[in-house]
């Protein structure tokens, strides 16, 4: 995976500038020394067709393309696409320099994480830690996640380390193609936070540490097992986690996490800042930026 974005990038060209066949709109003159004045966005199909030339050599290289939209930055194209099931990619493209980017938009300035803030303040999920916090701590997490599995150990340590912090645990299953039973998941794991919010945080963990042993076929089993082990009463666990209550609350805070543009989990918000890859980040340096967060509350 790691390859082929570098791919992407060292080429520095258009996924879909590689079919010269697709069909383009007319461009508009571009004023000089302006850039990204595309006037349309790449149908699903083209930018199929330009994925399979450029990456179709590969056998080994599958990709699934979740969403096509216009970018925050004028006149760019963002393609949310997935390789070999992996967290999705996003392509940023100029339509009319025909030419593209893979990577993360990063917020830049005085307060660049103000708007996110403001959305997070609808953060309702299971939390711990401080009643009145100096700031937030928001994960977006997905109980089939093997990267949320490495990092909720940590995401607890700094909730422990740091209790003038509100951690809130948000649900974001993934969706089915790539996790099959991480929906199930959020549903069971938000109803034991509604039945029982003290045994949120040891049910989860037990959904983590069991995650191996649990697939699409033997999930309803295994997770009202595992309600079981945690002294829950699993019938009625499993009779909420069915309810179309339940199902409006995950979609809820499934909604958040789109809003605030989350496509991969873990996604956590410090603050308001993104970080992305906890579990691949020093604990040393986790705790540096939680810190200069909190001395930069509300900025």
């Amino acid at each position: 995976m790691y390859k082929l974005i570098l791919f992407f990038l060292l080429t520095a060209s258009l996924l879909l500038a590689q079919n010269p066949n697709l069909p383009s709109a007319p461009q508009p003159k571009k004023p000089a020394g302006a850039t990204g004045t595309g006037t349309r966005a790449p149908s699903k199909e083209e930018v199929e067709a330009a994925l399979k030339r450029t990456v179709g050599y590969d056998p080994g290289v599958a990709w699934t393309v979740y969403d096509i939209r216009p970018s925050v930055i004028p006149g760019l194209t963002e393609i949310l696409v997935s390789f070999n099931k992996q967290d999705p990619a996003r392509i940023y493209w100029d339509p009319e320099s025909q030419n593209a980017v893979i990577g993360q938009l990063l917020p830049l300035g005085s307060n660049p994480y103000a708007a996110d803030r403001a959305k997070l303040k609808a953060a309702d999920g299971p939390a711990t830690g401080a009643q009145t916090p100096v700031i937030q701590m928001v994960e977006f997490s997905d109980l089939e996640c093997p990267h949320c599995k490495a990092a909720q150990p940590i995401m607890e340590k700094l909730a422990a380390d740091f209790p003038q912090v509100r951690y809130i645990f948000q649900q974001f299953p993934l969706p089915a193609s790539m996790h099959p039973w991480a929906m199930k998941g959020a549903q069971y794991s938000d109803c034991v936070a509604q039945l029982n919010p003290v045994a949120f945080w040891k049910y989860t963990d037990s959904v983590f540490e069991n995650q191996g042993g649990i697939a699409l076929a033997t999930a309803d089993d295994k997770l009202k097992e595992l309600a079981t082990a945690a002294g829950l009463d699993a019938q009625k666990i499993s009779t909420c986690a069915a309810s179309p209550h339940t199902e409006a609350r995950v979609k809820k805070s499934m909604d958040l996490g789109q809003s605030l543009d989350v496509t991969q989990t873990p996604t956590v918000f410090i603050n308001g800042r993104r970080v992305l890859a906890v579990a691949d980040i020093p604990y040393e340096q986790l705790k540096n930026l939680l810190q200069f967060e909190i001395n930069n509350a509300g900025k």
